[in-house]
This record gives C-alpha cells, sequence and structure tokens, in this order.
C-alpha cells in the first residue's frame, strides 16, 4: 500500500501557471532571485536531431546536444519570439521551431524541444520559486523542488513515484501521472537522497527504478523521460537536470545489457565463454576477424575464457569484464606481441546506437603492430592532402571517434616512418549514406595485399 505521504519530509504541491506546462529551474544565482528578471534554460530531448540552439529575439545561445542542457540565464520579461535553431545537411543554421511566447516576470521557463526533428515541439515548462525560497529562507529548512516531463515520443504514458533512498516503494508517493508531451505538477520535498520508480499509467507495477539520486541543492530539478537507444527493452531513459550543464542519467536498475564479440585472432577459430556468477554465454566457432550477434544478459561482472575451437587449448582464462545496465558493448580477442611472445587478450568498447540525421560516428579499434597512424576519409575526388576528415595518432587498443557527414568515402591508413608514409591499408569506395554508427577494427592479416584489414562490424 503505497502512503500518501513521504515519512519524514513535507510536500507541498503548485498549479500551473502554464504557457505548455509546469516546471523547475535552478541556479547559484537563485538564492537572489529577482522580482523583475525571467529565467530561461533550454534542455534537447529531440532524438535523432543536430545540436540545437535556443535563440531569443535576435540573441543565439549556445548549442547543445541531444539529451544535454544549456545553463539557465536571465532575461528580459515580456512578449518574444523564442525559435530553435538546428542545423541542415550542409551545416547551415536552420529554423527548427518558432512561436512568440510571453516571458514573465520573476518566473522560470524551461523549454524542452522533443518529437522528431523533422517537426519538432516545444515545451514551455515555467514557474514561479517563490514559495521554495519562501521555505528555504527559514534556517531549519532545506527543501527542492521536483517535476518530471514525458518526452520519450514511442513510450507509454507512466506513473512516477518517488521514495527516500532507504526507503521500499511501498513507501513512495506519486509524484505525477504523464503521458507524452505532459509534465507534472512540481512538488517541494526535503533535500536528500531518493529513489524514482516509473509504472505503467494506473498501475503499481514498476518497470523502471533507479538507484539513489542525490537532490542536494535547495533548487528545482527537472526529471526528464526521454527516448534511449541503450540494451533496454522498454527504449527510454531518466535524466535529472538541474540549472547548469550537468545532466545526470539515471538507467533503470531493471534493464538488461547486450554484449557481443570480435575474433582479432588471424589464426583460431574461437570459442568464448562469458560467465558471470548468475549466467553463462557461450559463442561458439567464431571465425577469425568475424564477430557475433549481440546477445542479452544481465548486468553484472564478467570472466571472459577463450579456447580454440579445434583443440580446446585454453588461449585466455577469465579476464573481467563489466557489463552495466543498459550498456551495449563489443568484447575484443586479441593477440599482442611483445618481445617476450605473443599473448591473447581481451577489451571491451561501449557502443553508440543514437540516431543522427545528416553524420555518422565512426569508431576506429587498432590490433595493428603500428603505432601514429592516420585514418583518412577521401571522397572521390580526395587525396590525403585534401580530406576534410582524418583521425590521427591512431594506436594500438586504443579506440578513437570522429564524427562524419554521411555520404561516399574510401578510408585509407597511413603510416609515416622516419619521415616515409606508406599506406597501411586502403579500401574502394564505401557508402555510410544510411549509417549512424560505425566500428571498424584494423588487424594485422598476411593473408591480403597490403598485410592488414579493415574490419566493419
Amino acid at each position: 500500500m503505497l502512503n500518501n505521504q513521504l515519512k519524514g519530509f513535507a510536500v507541498l504541491t503548485f498549479a500551473c501557471l502554464g504557457v505548455t506546462a509546469c516546471g523547475g529551474s535552478d541556479n547559484k544565482k537563485d538564492e537572489d532571485t529577482s522580482k523583475t528578471d525571467t529565467y530561461v534554460q533550454f534542455y534537447n530531448a529531440s532524438a535523432g536531431s543536430t545540436a540545437t540552439a535556443l535563440k531569443i529575439g535576435d540573441k543565439t545561445y549556445e548549442s547543445v546536444n541531444y539529451a544535454d542542457a544549456m545553463p539557465r540565464f536571465t532575461s528580459t520579461p515580456g512578449v518574444s519570439a523564442v525559435e530553435v535553431m538546428g542545423k541542415d545537411a550542409s551545416n547551415k543554421d536552420i529554423s527548427l521551431y518558432k512561436e512568440d511566447i510571453d516571458l514573465k516576470t520573476a518566473t522560470d521557463h524551461f523549454f524542452v524541444l522533443h518529437g522528431d526533428f523533422a517537426s519538432p515541439s516545444l515545451l514551455n515548462i515555467n514557474y514561479s520559486r517563490t514559495e521554495l525560497d519562501k521555505q528555504n529562507a527559514e534556517a531549519d529548512k532545506s527543501k527542492m523542488q521536483l517535476l518530471i516531463a514525458h518526452t520519450a515520443m514511442n513510450a507509454p504514458a507512466y506513473d512516477a513515484y518517488i521514495a527516500k533512498a532507504d526507503q521500499s516503494f511501498a513507501d513512495a508517493v506519486m509524484l505525477g501521472s504523464v503521458s507524452y508531451g505532459e509534465v507534472s505538477t512540481p512538488q517541494i520535498l526535503d533535500t536528500g537522497d531518493y529513489k524514482v520508480y516509473l509504472a505503467p499509467a494506473g498501475t503499481t507495477n514498476v518497470s523502471y527504478t533507479t538507484a539513489s539520486i542525490n537532490f542536494k541543492t535547495k533548487v528545482p530539478y527537472k526529471l526528464i523521460l526521454r527516448e534511449s537507444f541503450g540494451a533496454s527493452d522498454a527504449k527510454i531513459s531518466l535524466d535529472s537536470v538541474d540549472s547548469t550543464t550537468n545532466v545526470r542519467n539515471h538507467v533503470a536498475l531493471e534493464s538488461s545489457v547486450d554484449f557481443r564479440v570480435f575474433n582479432g585472432l588471424a589464426t583460431h577459430n574461437v570459442d568464448v565463454k562469458v560467465v558471470s556468477n548468475k549466467q553463462e554465454a557461450l559463442f561458439s566457432n567464431v571465425a577469425p576477424f568475424g564477430v557475433t550477434a549481440y546477445q542479452g544478459a544481465e548486468f553484472n561482472d564478467f570472466g571472459v575464457s577463450v579456447f580454440d575451437h579445434t583443440s580446446q587449448a585454453k588461449l585466455l582464462d577469465n579476464v573481467l569484464i563489466t557489463l552495466n545496465q543498459d550498456d551495449i558493448k563489443t568484447i575484443f580477442i586479441y593477440e599482442q606481441t611483445t618481445e617476450e611472445g605473443s599473448q591473447v587478450k581481451a577489451m571491451e568498447m561501449k557502443q553508440t546506437q543514437t540516431p543522427s540525421p545528416y553524420s555518422f560516428k565512426f569508431d576506429i579499434v587498432s590490433f595493428a603492430d603500428k603505432s601514429n597512424l592516420t585514418l583518412y576519409f577521401l571522397k572521390a575526388n580526395d587525396t590525403i592532402e585534401t580530406a576534410a576528415y582524418k583521425i590521427s595518432a591512431v594506436n594500438p587498443t586504443a579506440p578513437q571517434s570522429l564524427v562524419v557527414p554521411k555520404g561516399e568515402y574510401s578510408i585509407k591508413v597511413i603510416a609515416v616512418e622516419n619521415g616515409t608514409k606508406t599506406v597501411v591499408y586502403a579500401s574502394e569506395m564505401m557508402d555510410f549514406n544510411n549509417e549512424d554508427n560505425v566500428t571498424m577494427v584494423l588487424n594485422k592479416d598476411a593473408s591480403t595485399s597490403f598485410g592488414y584489414n579493415l574490419v566493419k562490424l
């Protein structure tokens, strides 16, 4: 049975002042909130967007990527043209959304861009924090304010509950019930450590539980339910936003993990056992330079052991990796050669699945026996001297990333030794127009004309 009030602290709710919804805000300057200013903050919840920037009147503020926020700032009260700017395929500024909005005196406006990047919407979460400041002016009070907004387009409605971190769901109270595009009424609570629970609307069947969240500052916090691109089947995630750029992500403790195996051993088909104290996964007969399909598991610490598929000789014994909630990772099996000889090793890398409209994120992992390589992305008429995009200092077992415009490229990997440039690898033209996230692995491979290969996972 859920309690109607949290034990040990008071709850106070407010009516919306409302342009679109109710909300919260914060800042180091909050303790001296002016009665003549208005306050503005912006958060980007439009999955698959470019970096976006808030524009008020003629002033454009800093750009923020998906699931990021800009800090709270003061603005002039009154009706203003509020616009959100993004980028087109040519990286030119475009207007994504525009509306004349009354920025009210002594009010916080927390703007949230959400929905499809091609035609997004803007939540104007606005409120006065007078009561919060009034309570915190009392010597024995330490209060914060909290709300939740739902911006995950494909997610159902949820009831959000909150309880002290050392209590259970039975002690929780409802923070609010929200469908897509809705915001709860803010509540004033004691500062401290809490857990947040989400259940399908109208039920108490909790499907999302956060770890302990520290709401320690005497300011408003905003919880943003947004789309996620991790391993969770629900494809949602929960962020908390204060008045700064500090956006904290709180994954569900119930979330699973996805992982796969890449075999970088040129001369072994391998069996790979991935074992925790609760479960075991076997990837059988993984071919040289082959990658398996993803497999789901519960979060845990795992030991990775590798066996030659034919002889069952153990090549690697119980190397520790950690798979946390909502992680998507690749486990790389590779061979490292030193003066003492060769040794089979394993490493892990987190994989990104976030979409992007005009660019793709390129990850390069090298297991080649060369250091300080440069990888070039070449258009049809490019040379390495005219290529606009390159990754420098590619070194063994040190992954690097670069965001590159979508399109067709050939990839060329160059080494420089004693002032002489040599081609380590050169590909044919490759189509990256429909890619959002690409991982490629450079390996030593005596069977190729270059002596190396570049494998796309």
